[in-house]
C-alpha cells in the first residue's frame, strides 16, 4: 500500500492524501482501491465493497480523472469510466463536504473538457450532474454550438447540443441550427438534404413565426424538387399573424400555382387549367393584376392548344 500512497500523492491534492493515509489503515478499503486501479477494466465489484465508503469512494473518483488524462484511446475511456462510476455512486449524497468537494471535481473535469476541446464530454457532464448547477458552463456549451454552426459545422453543432438533454432552450437552440443548416443547403441547391434538415427543425419548433418560416422554406425545397403539391401544402399549413403576412403568403401560393399549372400541361391539361383558376381568383383577392393577368393568359393558351390538338 505504501508504493500505491506514494504513486497516488503525484495526482491528489494534501487534504485528499490525507484521507486516503488515514483510509488505508483499513484492510478492506485500501486493499479492494489498490485492486481498483491494478484492473480498472473489471474494477466494479470492488466499488461495491466500498459503496458505504463514500469517501474512499471520492478519491478512487479524483485518482481515476487526474490519471485518465495522461492515457489515450481505449485505456483513456476505462480510466475515465471508472471516474464516471464511482462519482454516479456518492452524487446523492447528503454530506455537504462531499458534495462540496465533487462539485469542484465536476466542475475542474468540465473545465479541462472545453479546453481539450471535448465539448462532447463537457457536455455530457453537465448534463449528467445538473443537480449541481454549472449554468455559466452550459451556457458557454449552448455557446460554443453556436459558433460551430456559425462555421458550417452543423453536425458537430447538433452533437454537442444533443448531450445536454432536453430543455426549452436546447430544443430552441436545435430548430434554429437545424433551420440555418437547410438554408445552407438550399444555397448549395442539395434540396433533398435540405429537406431532411427543415423537417428536424419541425420537431423542435414551438412559436408560430418560427413554424411559418420552416413551412415557407420547406415549400420552397419542394417547389425545387418538383413536388408542387407538397410545396402548395406547407404554404397551407402557415397562419399569418397579419393582414400584410397574409397578401405575401397568398402571392407565393399564386405564383406557386402557376409554376404548377405549367408544369401539369403536357400530363393533364384540365389539371393545369385548375391550378391557372386557383392562381387567378387568389390574385384578383388580393389586387396583384400582374398574376391575375399571367394566369388568364395561360389558361387561355392551353384552351386554345386543346381546341387545335
Amino acid at each position: 500500500m505504501e508504493e500505491f500512497l506514494k504513486d497516488a500523492e503525484v495526482f491528489l491534492d494534501y487534504p485528499d492524501m490525507k484521507v486516503l493515509r488515514a483510509i488505508s489503515r483499513d484492510e478492506t478499503v485500501s486493499r479492494p482501491i489498490v485492486k481498483i486501479f491494478e484492473n480498472p477494466r473489471n474494477a466494479g465489484k470492488y466499488l461495491v465493497i466500498l459503496k458505504e465508503r463514500p469517501k474512499a469512494l471520492f478519491i478512487v473518483a479524483k485518482l481515476a480523472n487526474r490519471i485518465s488524462k495522461y492515457f489515450k484511446g481505449e485505456e483513456e475511456k476505462i480510466i475515465y469510466d471508472l471516474f464516471l462510476k464511482a462519482i454516479k455512486m456518492i452524487k446523492d449524497h447528503k454530506d455537504p463536504s462531499i458534495r462540496n468537494a465533487i462539485f469542484l471535481l465536476l466542475k475542474e473535469t468540465i473545465k479541462r473538457k472545453l479546453e481539450e476541446g471535448d465539448y462532447e464530454g463537457a457536455a455530457s457532464l453537465i448534463s449528467e450532474f445538473q443537480e449541481f448547477g454549472f449554468k455559466n458552463y452550459f451556457k458557454k456549451i449552448l455557446l460554443i454550438s453556436s459558433e460551430l454552426a456559425e462555421k458550417g459545422d452543423f453536425e458537430g453543432s447538433i452533437s454537442i447540443v444533443n448531450r445536454l438533454g432536453p430543455s426549452a432552450i436546447v430544443n430552441e437552440l436545435k430548430t434554429q441550427i437545424y433551420l440555418e443548416w437547410g438554408k445552407r443547403l438550399m444555397e448549395l441547391k442539395d434540396y433533398v438534404s435540405a429537406e431532411t434538415q427543415l423537417k428536424e427543425a419541425l420537431k423542435y419548433a414551438k412559436s408560430n413565426f418560427t413554424l411559418s418560416e420552416i413551412y415557407l422554406m420547406l415549400s420552397s425545397t419542394y417547389k425545387n424538387l418538383g413536388k408542387f403539391e407538397q410545396a402548395y401544402n406547407q404554404l397551407l399549413k402557415i397562419e399569418p399573424e397579419n393582414p400584410v403576412e397574409e397578401i405575401k403568403l397568398l402571392r407565393e401560393a399564386a405564383k406557386l400555382l402557376l409554376i404548377w399549372g405549367k408544369n401539369l400541361e403536357k400530363e393533364d391539361k384540365d389539371m393545369a387549367l385548375e391550378k391557372y383558376n386557383q392562381a387567378y381568383q387568389i390574385s384578383l383577392r388580393i389586387g396583384d393584376t400582374s398574376t391575375s393577368k399571367d394566369a388568364l393568359e395561360k389558361a387561355k393558351k392551353v384552351v386554345s392548344d386543346s381546341k387545335n390538338e
